[in-house]
């Protein structure tokens, strides 16, 4: 299974801890969701996955709106 990603956030706040979320598609299964992950200060990277549904009806702000905007540019004027 191949999971092809395109990060539309990344964010690192002054202590250092990193988060990024990403667009992703399992090519064996067509199956597309976003992937948050997170690695705090010294410590381990943590990832999550999450339907895209799911993450778009939670309050991520900044995260959220640049999945939007990413959707948004796939639908072209004619």
């Amino acid at each position: 299974m191949a999971v092809l990603k395109h990060r539309f956030f990344y964010h690192e706040n002054g202590s250092h801890d990193e988060r990024w979320h990403y667009l992703a598609r399992d090519t064996e299964t067509e199956r597309v969701f976003v992937i948050n992950g997170y690695a705090p200060m010294g410590q381990e990277y943590h990832e999550t996955q999450s339907e895209v549904a799911d993450f778009l009806a939670t309050n991520n702000g900044t995260a959220q709106r640049n999945l939007m905007q990413l959707i948004g540019t796939l639908v072209q004027e004619v």
